[in-house]
């Protein structure tokens, strides 16, 4: 029987999302974290499960005046490379690489079919080497997308190199800028308990 493959970026975010232990009815995995590490975590863990879609279950931050706020869940449509260098025309990507991804509208759809009464917001995500911690970047930042992860795009690249149907499901815990990670660590657990409860209503 081939299970969904459910990925997550740490132990710690897995961990709050399945608060009493992993379930038997799906398989689930850590990623790591950063584009890098989750490339190489997503890709093997693909060919280790081989499943038929996967969806990857995190956190994120919204970009003031997005319109999306802290305790809001998000479906990520569109996932970008996010960059301040690039976003203020210091840097450019070579039009060889792949810098932004779509998700799949069907698996979209039954994610959002699971929510319940929490109706997730469709959005556009973008990945950064690292956590915005300026409001002058984050404002920067904005004009690519509306939220920002670290391991969304890098996941979505994997399942698509395995032409494996992919969708991102985020919890928001925070504003980009300063005082991000303080609002990650406050909301994280409740947002993880979320997205995953969601998540595997979906699947199920």
């Amino acid at each position: 029987m081939i299970l969904p493959l459910l990925l997550f970026s740490s132990d710690i975010e897995r961990d709050a999302g399945f608060p009493s232990g992993l379930p038997d009815s799906i398989a689930t995995g850590i990623t790591g974290v950063g584009l890098v590490e989750s490339a190489i975590g997503a890709t093997r863990l693909i060919d280790r499960h081989a499943p038929a879609h996967l969806v990857f279950v995190g956190t994120c931050g919204a970009h003031a005046g997005s319109g999306i706020g802290v305790g809001d869940i998000v479906i990520a449509t569109t996932i970008v490379l996010g960059s301040g260098d690039v976003a203020r025309g210091a840097m450019r990507l070579p039009t060889l690489l792949r810098s932004r991804l779509a998700t799949d509208p069907a698996l979209n759809a039954r994610l959002a079919g699971g929510a319940g009464d929490q109706v997730p917001r469709n959005a556009s995500v973008s990945c950064t080497l690292g956590i915005t911690e300026t409001e002058e970047l984050a404002r920067e930042l904005s004009v690519e997308a509306a939220t920002e992860n670290m391991e969304a795009f890098a996941v979505a690249r994997a399942a698509e190199h395995a032409s494996i149907p992919v969708a991102v499901l985020l919890g928001v815990t925070n504003i980009v800028g300063p005082g991000g990670g303080a609002g990650w660590a406050a909301n994280y657990r409740e947002m993880m308990q979320a997205v995953t409860g969601i998540a595997m209503r979906a699947l199920s």
